[in-house]
This record gives C-alpha cells, sequence and structure tokens, in this order.
C-alpha cells in the first residue's frame, strides 16, 4: 500500500518559536546521520505515538519537555494526511489529536485545539489501509489473539529501532509481548495473501453454520433416539382413546407405524365434547373405595377419643402428683404436732400467757398436737399417687395402639385400592384431561411424522451440509497451508538475494534460509544440514544482515500483492551498531572524525546499497529511513540515497534556542 512519510513536525512549547519540520523524501533511502544523544532514536517512537500507539516511549525530558506537539504528514496514493497529537502528560497518553487531509496539507503554525481522538484515528487509519472488518474467532470477540485486523498491527512491519535490527531472537517490532506476537501470527497468513477477504467471510460463516449443524444435529438425534419410546406411547394411547370410547378398534404389537399414524389421525378428526366411558367401569371400584373411607373415618374417631382420654388421666395424674408434693414440703418443713408436744413436756408456764396458773395447760397442747397430727397423717396419704392411674394410663396406650395398627392395615389396603384405581378415576371422570390427553397424542404424532418421512430436521441437516462442505472447500486448510508455503518461499528466495550484497558468511550466500510464519523467524541451514534458528547462528553482522535483507524481501513482496494493507516506509535505527567503527583524532580539528577500517566501511555501505537498489528495482514505491552514526562518507556515492539532516556541531532534533 502507497503510504509513505513525507514530514515529521514537533511544535515547541514556546509559540515565539515555529515548529520543527523534518522533511523527507518518497521513494529513496533517507538517513539522519548525527552524534550520539541527539535524538535520532527518538523519531521512531514520535512516529509511533503519533499513529495511535496505546504506549508513548518518547524520550521524557527536552524531547517532551519542550514540544507541545508530535506530527507526521503521510503521502497516499490519492491524498496527504497530517496526524498530530498533543504530547503527553507524565505516565499518560494524550487521547487530543489534530487531524488533516488533502492534495497538499499545510502545516498549522500553531494546533489551537484538538479534532479528534484516538479511536477516530485508528478508524481513519483502518479505512485508508482497507484492513478487513472481519475476527478470526468468534463473530462477537472483539479482543484477544482473534480480533480484527487493525493498522497498529502493521507497524511490526514498518519499524526495526535500535532494539531489533540486529536481534537474533526477534524480527518484528513489538513481537517480544506475547499478545502482538500472537496477533500477528493469527493474522500473517491474510497478511502475506493466502486467505482474502472472502476466505475470512466464508471461516465467520462456517462458525455459524458448524454451531447451526451441531445443534440440530442434537435435536434430531435425540428425537431418533426416543422413536422406539414413542411407539409404546402410541400404544398406549391408542388404548387410552378406546376407553373413552373414542374409538373401537384395538391395536397389537404388529400394527405398523404408518398405521398408528393413520388411527391417530382418525382420533383427531373426530373429537368427541365429553368422555364416553361408562359408569360400570368404575362402579365397583367406587363403592369399595366408599367402604374403606367409612371405616377410615370411624377408625379415626375412636382413636381421636382414646387420645382424649389418656391426655385427661395424664393430666390429673401430673395434678395429683403436684398437690402432693406441695403438701408433702409443708408437712416436712413444719412438723407442727412435734414443735407442740415438746413445749408441753418442757414449759411449766403456759406458752399463751407465760402464766403458772393453768393447770391443764399440758393437756390441752396435747389435744391440738393430737388435731395436727391427725392432718399430717392425712396429708402424707394425699401426697402418694394411687396405682390406679398408672393402670388405667397404660390400659388406655394398648387400646391406643390397637387402633393405630388398625388404621395402618386400611390405609395400606385404601393405597392399594386407589393405586389400581387412580388412572381411572382421574382420566375417566375428567373431561379436562381426555382433552390434554388428546392434545399429547398431537404432538406425539407431529413428531413421529417428521422421523417417518426425514421432516424438518432432516432437510435442514442436508441444507446446513451442504453449505458446509461448500464453505470448507473455499476455507480449505490445505490450500491456505499450499498459499502461505508459496509466499514464504519466494520470501526466502528475496532473503537470499539481498544475502548477496550483504556482509554475512558466504555459505548463508548459497542457500536460501526459511522464514517461518509458525515461528515468526528464519531457519539456516548449517554445515551438517539441519535447519537452525538464526538465533544460533553467530556475530551480529550475520544478525543485522538478515534483518534487513528480510525487511526488502518483505516489502517487495507486499508491492506485488494486490490489496495489500502494509505501509510501504521501513524505519532502521543504527543498523550500523553492530560494527563498531573507530575514531581517529584529527590534531587539526576539535571535532572526531569517522575514520573507518576498511571492512566496517564496507560492511556498512552495503547496508545503505542494498536498501537502495531493493527500491530503485521497484521503481521508488516503498521508502526506507536510516537513523544513524554513519555519515556522507559511507553513503554519499550511493544512488537513490537522500541526506535528510546532519545532527552534529550542537544540531539536534529540538533545536537548542528552544531551551537555552
Amino acid at each position: 500500500m502507497d503510504f509513505q512519510l513525507v514530514k515529521l513536525i514537533i511544535w515547541p512549547k514556546n509559540k515565539q518559536f515555529a515548529p520543527r519540520i523534518i522533511q523527507f523524501e518518497p521513494g529513496k533511502v533517507n538517513v539522519i546521520t548525527g552524534a550520539s544523544r541527539t535524538g535520532k532514536s527518538a523519531i521512531i517512537p514520535i512516529i509511533d505515538y503519533c499513529l495511535a500507539s496505546s504506549d508513548c516511549f518518547i524520550p521524557i525530558d527536552t524531547i517532551r519537555d519542550y514540544a507541545s506537539w508530535y506530527g507526521v504528514v503521510f503521502q497516499t496514493e490519492s491524498e496527504q494526511i497530517l496526524i498530530s497529537r498533543k504530547v503527553p502528560v507524565g505516565n499518560k497518553v494524550s487521547n487530543e489529536f489534530y487531524l488533516s487531509r488533502g492534495s497538499i496539507v499545510s502545516i498549522p503554525p500553531i494546533i489551537v485545539e484538538a479534532n479528534e481522538n484516538s479511536e477516530g484515528v485508528k478508524h481513519i487509519l483502518n479505512a485508508i489501509t482497507n484492513v478487513p472488518y472481519f475476527n478470526l474467532g468468534s463473530e462477537d470477540e472483539r479482543e484477544g489473539y482473534q480480533s480484527r485486523l487493525g493498522f497498529r498491527d502493521l507497524m511490526a512491519f514498518v519499524f526495526q529501532n535500535q532494539d531489533i535490527v540486529a536481534n537474533q531472537n526477534i524480527l518484528f517490532y513489538k513481537t517480544h509481548a506475547h499478545e502482538h506476537r500472537e496477533r500477528l501470527r493469527n493474522w500473517f497468513p491474510y497478511i502475506l495473501g493466502a486467505e482474502t477477504i472472502d476466505i475470512l467471510a466464508a471461516r465467520q460463516r462456517l462458525q455459524k453454520v458448524e454451531k447451526s449443524l451441531k445443534q440440530i444435529t442434537r435435536e434430531f438425534d435425540k428425537v431418533k433416539a426416543i422413536s422406539d419410546s414413542w411407539m409404546n406411547n402410541m400404544f398406549g394411547h391408542i388404548k387410552v382413546a378406546k376407553e373413552y370410547g373414542i374409538i373401537g378398534e384395538d391395536v397389537t404389537e404388529s400394527t405398523t407405524p404408518e398405521e398408528l399414524l393413520e388411527i391417530a389421525k382418525q382420533i383427531l378428526e373426530v373429537i368427541p365434547d365429553h368422555s364416553n366411558t361408562k359408569f360400570n367401569n368404575i362402579e365397583t371400584a367406587n363403592n369399595e373405595i366408599l367402604k374403606l373411607e367409612e371405616d377410615e373415618a370411624l377408625i379415626s374417631n375412636s382413636i381421636a377419643l382414646v387420645k382424649k382420654r389418656l391426655s385427661n388421666v395424664k393430666r390429673l395424674k401430673t395434678g395429683f402428683i403436684d398437690y402432693g408434693g406441695t403438701i408433702r414440703k409443708r408437712v416436712e418443713r413444719l412438723h407442727i404436732s412435734q414443735w407442740l408436744e415438746d413445749i408441753a413436756l418442757e414449759a411449766q408456764n403456759c406458752p399463751t400467757c407465760g402464766s403458772t396458773e393453768h393447770p391443764k395447760t399440758q393437756s390441752e397442747l396435747f389435744k391440738i398436737s393430737n388435731a395436727f397430727k391427725k392432718y399430717e397423717e392425712q396429708a402424707k396419704s394425699v401426697a402418694e399417687v394411687p396405682t390406679s392411674f398408672s393402670r388405667e394410663e397404660e390400659r388406655i396406650k394398648l387400646e391406643l395402639e390397637g387402633l393405630l395398627e388398625e388404621k395402618e392395615k386400611h390405609q395400606k389396603r385404601f393405597d392399594l385400592m386407589i393405586a389400581r384405581n387412580k388412572e381411572a378415576q382421574a382420566e375417566f371422570q375428567s373431561k379436562k384431561n381426555m382433552f390434554l390427553f388428546l392434545g399429547h397424542l398431537q404432538a406425539t404424532m407431529e413428531t413421529f411424522e417428521k422421523l417417518t418421512d426425514g421432516g424438518d430436521y432432516q432437510k435442514e441437516l442436508e441444507k446446513l451440509k451442504e453449505e458446509y462442505e461448500g464453505l470448507l472447500k473455499l476455507v480449505d486448510p490445505k490450500t491456505v497451508k499450499r498459499r502461505i508455503e508459496t509466499a514464504t518461499t519466494i520470501i526466502s528466495q528475496g532473503i537470499l538475494k539481498h544475502l548477496q550484497g550483504l556482509d554475512v558468511e558466504d555459505k548463508y550466500r548459497k542457500i536460501a534460509p526459511r522464514f517461518s510464519v509458525k515461528d515468526l523467524h528464519i531457519s539456516v541451514l548449517s554445515n551438517d544440514n539441519h535447519w537452525h534458528f538464526m538465533a544460533e547462528v553467530g556475530s551480529a553482522s550475520n544478525w543485522v544482515s538478515f534483518h534487513i535483507a528480510l525487511m526488502c524481501s518483505l516489502q517487495e513482496y507486499f508491492l506485488e500483492l494486490e490489496g495489500s494493507s502494509v505501509p510501504s516506509f521501513v524505519i532502521f535505527d543504527q543498523p550500523s551498531q553492530v560494527y563498531f567503527p573507530k575514531l581517529k583524532r584529527d590534531s587539526n580539528e576539535n571535532e572526531y572524525d569517522p575514520k573507518f577500517e576498511d571492512e566496517d566501511v564496507d560492511a556498512v555501505k552495503k547496508i545503505f546499497k542494498t536498501l537502495s537498489k531493493s527500491i530503485l528495482s521497484q521503481k521508488g514505491k516503498w521508502q526506507s529511513i536510516v537513523l544513524d552514526h554513519a555519515d556522507n562518507t559511507i553513503y554519499g556515492d550511493i544512488e537513490g540515497v537522500h541526506e535528510v539532516d546532519i545532527w552534529r556541531n550542537g544540531k539536534k532534533l529540538i533545536p537548542v534556542e528552544w531551551y537555552e
């Protein structure tokens, strides 16, 4: 997809200064060369941030402190688009964007207010790149590894920052994170063109059809499984219909399902207003049940009377015991008769007035004492419960047990009688039950009709199976796998082609490596004819060469792929880092001049030549941006290389006057 960087803009916080605008050339190798700590490595994070990243890795302090907005201008096939984003505050990214579109967009000197947000920018970028509006998983899945492909996922192909460009374990931007890695793996077949929009739509439809097919198959199997039970139920229904008097004929075990259906239809065609069951069918059962109910009522009355008698005896006995206990406590506590005798024997004077002139004092006291003795003897007899209470209580209990046993026997007889006649009592005398029976009969008949003639279940199954087989051919995994293998073979051959001009060991220029979509990695053939991941290959010069070759090969492949959504630019941050150039001091200059050893010079030149050659071969349809220490003594004579800026001698990404 034609999507190349034209400008990078930084608006200052101090409105006295003009925006910092860095101009890039489409269809060329654009180079920003400079010393360390000049802001080269901030370019990728700034562009990523402007393209609606949910994170911000723009270096803190100077590059954030003196900027108010960051912006980028991209050239598409039909227009330019300016996407600007406000600087983050602390650890929180901004949701304020300023967006402008047109054949040629102008850069505003000051951005007054935002006119878009993050979600809006993502929608616009998704529309420009024409990513599919489908999920790989279920239709309801909005997040996760199977959710819709977005423009943001395609950043894996355009950014090769310092940590990635010479990494032996990771080939693509942000794929060190499991979520990004899995999403890229899942969507790679579509990105390579092995899957199309039609295949994605068919796969999503296939999931629905497969779900419906399983559901209807389960229902159909369930209905078939109960067909034998249906036959038995239908035999029972026909017999019940005969007892209702609805039909006169009977059925046998040899009756076929078709005959049963015909009989059932006849029953439903002639529905009576009421049951035709005759009274003689149940008169005997009713009389017997009535007699049992009368006997049970007599026994229940007798049980109630005996229980009342037993309760009365228990209450009387309890009252007697309580009263006797009270009297006994009084007698035992006072002993009045004994006390009076003791006074009469011991005292010489009258106990009442204390006089000695009462000669009959003792005899009178004995009379009173004898009276109390008589009362105390009677009280003792009352305190003892007569044995007649216990005998009467035991007799009543035995009588009650006998009645309960008799009632239990009657209940068993009654239950047996009801069990034998319950169906007759419930169904033959209830017109409501008769119509319920007819409703059940009709439902059962309709179900069996579906089974016998194939019915709606069978027709729906055949329709879904036909659609399922057609969709399966369209999304055939073998065909998709074959297309992936074809695509990765083309990419691997492209890597081999570009390795011819890069600084790798000779053996890696002879046999094409293997690029794996499943592993997101490159494998090479060892001397003992075994394939090994690039992580097992020595030397960082080999690693950076494989990265450069892969990115060139991928861009060339995507340009040949009709309808590709991958942006046509790649940014490399310091690919020459692996060569550690030696600098020699020029005594006449205050600055160091890069004087590289011949081997290192040649190796770095090969990087620029390979990038330029690839872009020229595609007639400028893709763009590369290199941020490096290497200067024009390395790339100055290479065709197709454009030097964007030199950040040395105090010149940096953020102008010095902004903060001094």
